[in-house]
């Protein structure tokens, strides 16, 4: 045997070993993979939100589905495998993208899963306001306690679904109110809030710390409403983000009408909401339509700004269907009950 084949014969194992140990190493990617879908409206949906409804007629759905959808996106924290990039880089129903693009440097679980479930709880307040908007339902706005951070002053004093009317005697009437409040009284000085927490009102008296240079208590401030009647919509356990807007308003809205909005059919869809009724863009919709695919659902209802990437979905025999407001999917659902087959508007419509 040669000098040269000697060589060869070592180095093919031993740079298939690299290969090998390449592949289980941390890479810098994170992925999308379908995740779950929940009925909103449902008899039984079970694992879905929560109507509460109270000194108003209602109106009970009493067949079809309103699935919200969600996409199973890798945790800060987590570190894939260049072997699990390539697995998830393979499979139609997956998204692989860098790890930047969707998390800061230094951003952990925790943060993650408080700032999730603050979009969740805002979302689910802002979709009640929405359907009652529609239904030209007059509230008024308020500014509450969307959530508290462990450890910062307010913990154990505040807590989420306090609405804050006043601090040192000045009213509240936006959400950045109470950070200048904050940063005017600056640290170590004694702040008393004037909150309204079941039913009560009740001061609170809060000492600012100082945290990154800045006076703060802790506190994430969300617009909050007095609606005319007792109404909330409570949100699917372990579920986070804002993206559920529009189906929540849907099933308010569902709740409060008569008749069945589905018109006995299966619709699944995604999108946030605003108070005016406008569809937001999302993320996640290319896993959000396979989920709702393989739950068995008929149509799936998808924000015109996501039209981009959602003709690239695997959608199967699912109508994917483009909506920019409120109103339109409303009316969408309206004609689908009447006929699944009618003419709607699609995202291929809307791309032209």
């Amino acid at each position: 045997m040669t000098q040269r084949t000697l060589a060869g014969v070592v180095a093919v194992p031993l740079v298939a070993a690299l290969w090998a140990a390449a592949l289980f190493l941390p890479a810098p990617f994170v992925t999308y993979y379908p995740g779950t879908t929940a009925d909103l409206i449902g008899p039984e949906h079970e694992g879905g939100a929560t109507i509460t409804v109270e000194d108003h007629e209602v109106y009970p759905p009493t067949s079809g589905e309103l699935r919200m959808t969600t996409a199973s996106i890798t945790r800060p924290e987590t570190r894939l495998t260049l072997a699990e990039a390539l697995s998830a880089w393979l499979d139609r129903d997956a998204t692989v993208r860098p790890y930047s693009s969707e998390y800061g440097d230094g951003e952990d679980d925790e943060t993650n899963q408080y700032l999730s479930g603050l979009q969740m709880t805002s979302s689910a307040d802002l979709s009640v306001a929405a359907a009652l908007t529609e239904l030209d339902i007059a509230y008024e706005t308020n500014v509450q306690v969307g959530g508290v951070r462990q450890g910062y002053p307010a913990d154990g004093l505040l807590q989420s679904g306090d609405v804050v009317r006043s601090v040192d005697g000045e009213p509240i009437e936006e959400p950045a109110d109470i950070a200048a409040a904050v940063e005017r009284a600056g640290v170590g000085a004694e702040l008393v809030l004037e909150v309204e927490r079941d039913g009560e009102t009740i001061d609170v008296t809060v000492v600012p710390a100082e945290d990154e240079g800045a006076a703060r208590i802790g506190v994430t401030p969300i617009l909050g409403f007095d609606f005319p009647f007792p109404i909330s919509l409570t949100p699917p356990e372990g579920i986070g983000g804002g993206s559920a807007g529009m189906m929540f308003a849907l099933a308010v809205y569902d709740y409060l009408t008569p008749g069945d909005l589905t018109g006995g059919l299966d619709v699944a869809g995604t999108g946030t909401i605003a108070l005016d009724g406008t569809v937001g863009r999302i993320g996640g919709i290319t896993q959000k339509i396979p989920g709702a695919r393989d739950a068995g659902s008929a149509v799936f209802l998808a924000p015109a700004g996501n039209c981009d990437e959602a003709v690239n979905a695997a959608n199967g025999d699912m109508r994917v269907v483009a909506v920019e407001t409120l109103d339109e999917a409303i009316e969408t659902l309206g004609t689908l009950a009447d006929d699944p087959d009618a003419d709607v508007t699609t995202c291929e419509d809307v791309l032209g």
